[in-house]
């Protein structure tokens, strides 16, 4: 498969990914509000982080195609970590003022039912993205992510089914674990937005991604005939593609052409055994005569500016 043909189908499963789970969204938080579960409506807000985070990979993939300004791209994703980070905080205070106030009653379990719906339908949504990935070659999402999906909606499951128990069994102390679920989640919706402004500005500084992955790419290279030496790595992050640049040294006294196909063999070397590495750019230098080096050139053909 093509590299833009990847690319575009990666940015269209990202789309369906923001689209699904922003509609899963409004659906939680119309329920939430209809049934009075502040925990089902911080899962809402939970699953409007998670969509948020899919659109700005959306937004990552379209702007590495389009190449717009990459300011763009960054201010998108500090306006969605800010408007996460709000999100957290109202839905917070909210289920903190009602914990504190107490509740008269206690949410359904309509509630509760929307909840386990909406666990269901995430779990197909993201094995019909896992397949999509592995078919794409896309890097799987990190296990945080789904652990936070699944660790929210078990939070206010559990924080729905305990008020409702509560309301059966007549003891209205349990009305607080719907609050209490909300608060929790709530948490897990700022460590998104806090996560999501971090990796702006990591991007911003050019850090590398993943050290390991790095140290990976440098013994891939080494392993290209024609490489003397990986004078530099560099990874940048494209979504769940990545884009490398090399800076290789090979033998002084070869020709520009050997050289270029060395160049060639790396890039071809990298792109087909990673396959989220979807751009390899190869700068080639001439490796130090300085410094001891095997070769079957004889030292009297090797001509220098004093002969």
């Amino acid at each position: 498969m093509k590299k833009r043909q990847r690319a575009l189908q990666a940015e269209r499963g990202c789309l369906v990914s923001a689209c699904g789970l922003l509609g899963l969204s409004a659906i939680k938080g119309m329920a939430g509000w209809l049934t009075g579960s502040t925990g089902l409506m911080a899962d809402a807000c939970h699953s409007a982080a998670s969509g948020a985070s899919a659109f700005t990979s959306y937004l990552t993939y379209r702007s590495a195609r389009q190449k717009p300004q990459a300011q763009a791209e960054a201010a998108a994703s500090v306006v969605f970590s800010a408007v996460l980070l709000v999100m957290g905080l109202e839905m917070g205070f909210r289920s903190a003022l009602d914990l504190a106030a107490g509740s008269e009653e206690a949410p359904g379990l309509s509630a509760a039912a929307v909840i386990a719906a909406g666990m269901l339908l995430r779990e197909m949504l993201m094995l019909h993205k896992r397949r999509r990935d592995q078919r794409l070659g896309i890097r799987p999402s990190p296990a945080g992510e789904l652990a936070s999906d699944r660790l929210a909606s078990l939070t206010a499951l559990a924080g729905v089914l305990g008020a409702a128990s509560g309301a059966q069994l007549g003891l209205p102390a349990l009305y607080a674990l719907d609050p209490a679920a909300g608060i929790i989640v709530s948490l897990l919706v700022l460590r998104i937005g806090y996560k999501m402004i971090r990796s702006v500005f990591s991007q911003t500084k050019n850090e590398s991604p993943h050290e390991m992955e790095t140290q990976a790419l440098r013994e891939a290279v080494q392993c290209v005939e024609g490489v003397v030496d990986v004078d530099r790595i560099h990874v940048k992050e494209q979504g769940h593609y990545v884009t490398v640049t090399a800076v290789i040294r090979v033998n002084p006294r070869i020709s520009v052409a050997e050289g270029h196909d060395i160049a060639m063999r790396v890039r071809r070397h990298l792109t087909r055994r990673f396959l989220h590495v979807t751009d390899v750019v190869v700068q080639v230098e001439p490796y130090d005569p300085g410094f001891p080096y095997k070769t079957n050139w004889r030292d009297e053909e090797w001509s220098t500016l004093l002969q």
